[in-house]
């Protein structure tokens, strides 16, 4: 069985990740994730036998959170914001925490190995996980699960979205208002959920300018596939798309590379994170969604003793979603293209406007 995993304690935590998930696979100080498990282990034991009679005492149970992720650390997106966000919680509210990284059909197996280990606090990222959450979650009724991305309902589970419908309409107006050759396309990973509603806000979001804009969509079909993806850039580049909003984590590497050979005024934008270092002067605004204040918020709650469960999407109002724009020192956006993002995001918020969460 082929598992990566990474173990850590708050007492490993005195630099979280940096901030908007920047670095790649490396970690405070430049260590690799092997090494880091190695001396995360080593420190892990020695935490546990040092706290084992404070514990005791407190008469408590001990707090841990296991992050188990179907996609890999590194991917300069949603993956390193969630795990920032476990390092911050853990070191702010006192968990010992542990990252599986299981393949797939190894998932069942991951979450109730985690549920054994007296790990009380679950996160499983992306619906892929859902159906395994499913079944182990009815097995510990006592244990609290958090479902990012799905439609589960259990008594037990909280299922987190975003309404990723708001941040693609915000970058879809940005696009309408940038494109040089009137032509904008989205990559996405796959026709999944959060994909499928970042494309639909996107096209709206073009529409909604009035401005003669060609929009398209396209699938890589995996979202650790860069060679996949640069294909589908390249294709869509020399077809006279200049604006491409990736939504495929991983899969994502190969856009930039291939926009970054085609020189301006060909432009990625950015998700997830604000992407405009990665390459710049041609990544203009980026959507973003806050996993880390997932993870965080969770964490926050179950250590005061709080768990709200049920199926919920948070969007612009509650601060997890939005477009964020490159410093001016990066890639200068004109004012107007902010402007215009502005006031339909104002829209958004007032409930003027609601971006749709299918594709028209």
């Amino acid at each position: 069985m082929k598992k990566r995993i990474l173990t850590t304690t708050t007492l490993l935590l005195s630099a979280a990740l940096l901030a908007g998930c920047q670095s790649n696979t490396t970690r405070e100080s430049g260590q690799t994730p092997a090494q880091t498990s190695s001396e995360a282990q080593t420190t892990a034991e020695t935490s546990s036998s040092n706290s084992a009679g404070s514990e005791a005492e407190d008469d408590k149970i001990p707090l841990k959170a296991a992050m188990i992720t179907p996609q890999k650390l590194g991917d300069n997106g949603p993956i390193d914001a969630c795990y920032q966000g476990l390092q911050e919680g853990a070191a702010d509210f006192g968990y010992d925490i542990k990252v599986l990284e299981p393949e797939s059909g190894e998932y069942e197996d991951s979450i109730r190995a985690m549920c054994d280990d007296g790990y009380t606090l679950i996160f499983c990222i992306f619906s892929q996980m859902q159906d395994a959450v499913s079944r182990v979650a009815l097995e510990y009724p006592e244990i609290h699960f958090v479902q990012i991305l799905g439609d589960l309902k259990m008594d037990n589970v909280k299922t987190l979205n975003f309404k990723d419908q708001e941040g693609g309409f915000l970058t879809g107006v940005a696009a309408a208002h940038m494109t040089q050759s009137g032509k904008v396309a989205v990559i996405a990973g796959a026709e999944v959920g959060d994909n499928i509603r970042n494309i639909a806000g996107f096209e709206a979001g073009v529409r909604a300018t009035g401005k003669d804009v060609e929009y398209t969509h396209v699938y890589v079909g995996s979202f650790e596939d860069p060679t996949k993806g640069k294909e589908l850039a390249n294709t869509l580049i020399q077809e006279g798309y200049d604006m491409l909003l990736e939504v495929c984590a991983a899969s994502s590497m190969g856009i930039r590379e291939a926009v970054k050979e085609a020189g301006t005024p060909v432009c990625m934008i950015g998700n997830c994170v604000d992407e405009s270092e990665a390459i710049p002067g041609q990544v203009p605004f980026s959507t973003f969604t806050n996993y880390r204040n997932f993870f965080y918020s969770c964490m926050e709650e179950v250590a005061q003793g709080q768990f709200e469960t049920g199926v919920i999407f948070r969007g612009l109002k509650e601060g997890d979603v939005d477009c964020v724009f490159a410093k001016d020192e990066t890639m200068k956006v004109p004012q107007e293209v902010k402007d215009a993002v502005q006031e339909f995001k104002q829209k958004i918020i007032d409930g003027e406007i609601e971006p749709p969460m299918e594709i028209q």
